[in-house]
């Protein structure tokens, strides 16, 4: 197990879940920009909770689910929403994206770092946890995916935080009509471009 620290805030990391990095910091810094007063907010795959546990030390009133396909993960960011005294504030379900909500609930924000990398998606019965927290997909199946989906759980005037990695290869030209998208930060590395993109419906 090793040790996270982020801002105020403590984070321990089980072995079988995705460490925060590059990625995961470029989203949890924006978030003190995009979180706002009685939001509800989904924060999908949340891996530790970084995401979701920021968002609520942002503001008192806010309403968070985080998910996680890995149910270790969801393990992890249980124990430390209470590391951090936030898990009364925090609801924690394992699924895979949209899956877990038989009805629907409608979210002022979705955040999501998926799964970037042009890799075959894993087997999921192998239960390679590390793997899935980094394949997408040779098509950018779960980015695809979850673009298709989420539109049906935004509010009105509703909003999405999504990291992409110009290593993804995603087709946005397809969601033309359906989504409008806005660079708001990105960090390049000698080897891929991460971008924070704000995505909101097209009325």
């Amino acid at each position: 197990m090793k040790t996270f620290k982020f801002n105020n805030l403590v984070f321990q990391i089980f072995n079988e879940v995705y460490e925060p990095a590059d990625d995961s910091l470029l989203l949890a810094d924006y978030l003190k920009h995009e979180i706002r007063s009685k939001d509800i907010i989904l924060d999908l795959g949340t891996g530790c909770g970084i995401q979701a546990i920021t968002a609520t030390t942002l503001k008192d009133d806010v309403r968070v689910i985080a998910t996680d396909i890995n149910p270790i993960a969801v393990k992890n960011a249980v124990k430390n929403a209470k590391l951090n005294n936030v898990n009364e504030r925090i609801e924690f379900i394992h699924g895979d994206l949209f899956q877990p909500f038989l009805k629907k609930e409608y979210f002022n924000l979705i955040i999501f770092n998926p799964p970037y990398l042009p890799l075959p998606l894993p087997d999921q019965k192998k239960q390679d946890w590390i793997s899935l927290a980094w394949a997408q997909g040779i098509g950018s199946d779960i980015i695809q995916r979850f673009l298709l989906e989420s539109n049906s759980y935004l509010k009105e005037n509703g909003r999405i935080l999504l990291i992409i990695s110009t290593l993804s290869n995603i087709d946005f030209k397809r969601w033309e009509g359906t989504y409008s998208f806005e660079r708001l930060s990105e960090r390049a590395f000698f080897f891929e471009k991460l971008i924070l993109l704000k995505i909101t419906k097209v009325r």
